[in-house]
């Protein structure tokens, strides 16, 4: 029997470590750790309403658009207003975009690293000229992605390599574009500056929607030839992975892009298989073994009271829970929790030999993103042709309002849902909770000794290569975390 620790889990960011136990060739169990205290709740106490639009984006310089809406969600419903229709289709529009193009940088440039031995760029015999650029940059700076691996079962072979080499490279310039179509409605990428609890406030022109439906043509074609084939394609390639890392069958979606009527995810969750209405009063936050004073409280009560030293805790995450079950949430959970989603995601793993069950996987969730991808491109240009150039896009709110009551927005995020709650007296915020989707996945144990969703997901995958625990990152990065969300 040993302990194994992989810390720091990087690519994204380091707050994040995982302590595991193996023993003959496999977890036994495992333990996620939160390294890193940063307090953004107690940051908005005493500011103004409004602050949290601006200050909640910077919880995280990946998902800054979705934090801002989440806020905005939030404020609207303390406001007791509703964004005129543009706006209602604006903020889903924007929140798609980022969505559809973090979950192709999240294959690419967070997942792929794990499978493909990058160093088969070394081989390359052919004429295209950014692959000859990349080889010779390799051959002469020895960049370590290229030059330096841990231990594991890579793909080495340069004719299934090569591609996906080159389409990492390729989905450095379309994830981009998606940055362009977020600027463009958001005044800025990353951290938008249009997005208010009445909408945005961008001026709906002819030019700007050309180009932003221009943008997202190119994200869509972009993930009809290459990403979903290319996420297939490695899941023929390793399909041990629908068996390792399946974690609890509890899942969590708050539905959402409903501003065309029909929501295009649907609410609801999923308790040991069976499927029941989402109730939003059953979500509450735990810290037996989190670095926080207090017992378990429904998110609207939670404190943020650190307790650095305190005895039993090993996590700066919190460990929320539904109805007293831990829960995952994420592309998997949306996609599931929806007829049609489910209905999509069911016949990719047909079609690659696998039944329903295959989807509570590490390799099931990189198929559910690939689905996600899919609908989330299909519902933007139908959102863009929505959009009425003559109509407002923003409903105005007096800032300076010495608004007291409370706020409650539930949105979605690339790695789950997302819940910002706020408390105001006199035009001051007295209490503001953010549960994200990272918190969610990545939680300690709870008081009752219940594993998190990806402690859970760990426990029995099979260790081949113990330096580097390649086998146990691959299962953590399936969940897509956001680290520095979970720490907020």
């Amino acid at each position: 029997m040993a302990i194994k620790r992989l810390s720091p889990l990087t690519r994204i960011e380091g707050h994040l470590a995982v302590k595991t136990e193996v023993r003959d060739g496999r977890v036994i169990n495992a333990w996620v750790q939160g390294e890193m205290y940063r307090g953004f709740e107690n940051i908005l106490s005493g500011r103004r309403p409004f602050d949290a639009l601006r200050i909640t984006q910077r919880i995280c310089g990946v998902c800054h658009e979705v934090h801002g809406i989440a806020s905005a969600r939030a404020l609207a419903n303390l406001y007791g207003i509703k964004p005129p229709p543009n706006g209602a289709l604006l903020q889903d529009i924007l929140l798609a975009i980022h969505m559809a193009s973090d979950h192709m940088l999240h294959f690419y440039h967070l997942a792929v690293p794990d499978y493909v031995d990058f160093g088969a760029i070394l081989a390359y015999r052919g004429t295209d000229p950014q692959l000859k650029a990349v080889r010779e940059w390799v051959r002469l700076k020895g960049p370590y992605l290229y030059t330096r691996r841990v231990p594991g079962d890579y793909l080495r072979d340069p004719s299934q390599a090569l591609p996906l080499v080159a389409h990492y490279l390729e989905a450095l310039e379309v994830v981009s574009t998606g940055a362009q179509a977020l600027a463009i409605l958001g005044g800025k990428a990353p951290f938008a500056h249009t997005v208010f609890p009445g909408g945005l406030s961008v001026e709906l022109t002819p030019d700007r929607l050309a180009r932003v439906a221009d943008l997202v043509d190119r994200l869509h074609r972009f993930a009809l030839a290459v990403y979903v084939p290319d996420v297939m394609a490695l899941a023929r390639r390793y399909p041990a992975y629908f068996r390792i890392g399946r974690g609890y069958r509890n899942l969590i979606s708050y539905g959402g892009f409903s501003s065309l009527g029909r929501p295009l995810f649907e609410p609801g969750v999923m308790v040991e298989g069976k499927t029941y209405p989402l109730e939003v009063e059953k979500i509450s936050e735990h810290v037996a073994a989190s670095y926080y004073d207090g017992g378990p409280r429904a998110f609207s009560q939670g404190e943020t009271r650190p307790h650095p030293h305190k005895e039993g805790a090993y996590s700066w995450i919190k460990a929320p829970r539904y109805d007293g079950y831990p829960m995952e949430t994420g592309p998997l959970s949306r996609v599931y929790l929806t007829s049609e989603g489910r209905k999509r995601l069911v016949a990719r793993l047909k079609e690659l030999g696998h039944g329903p069950e295959a989807a509570f996987s590490t390799m099931g969730r990189h198929l559910a993103r690939a689905v996600e991808a899919e609908m989330l491109l299909e519902f933007l240009p139908r959102a863009l042709e929505s959009l009425d150039l003559q109509g407002p896009t923003i409903r105005m709110i007096n800032p300076e309002a010495p608004i007291t009551g409370e706020g409650l927005g539930l949105s979605n995020a690339a790695r789950g849902e997302l819940l910002h709650y706020v408390a105001t007296k006199e035009g001051r915020i007295v209490k503001y909770q953010c549960v994200v989707p990272s918190t969610w996945n990545f939680s300690p144990r709870d008081e009752r000794g219940l594993l998190g969703p990806a402690e859970k997901a760990i426990v029995g995958t099979p260790v081949a290569y113990k330096e580097g625990l390649i086998e146990v990152g691959r299962v953590i990065r399936s969940f897509d975390p956001c680290l520095a969300c979970s720490i907020h």
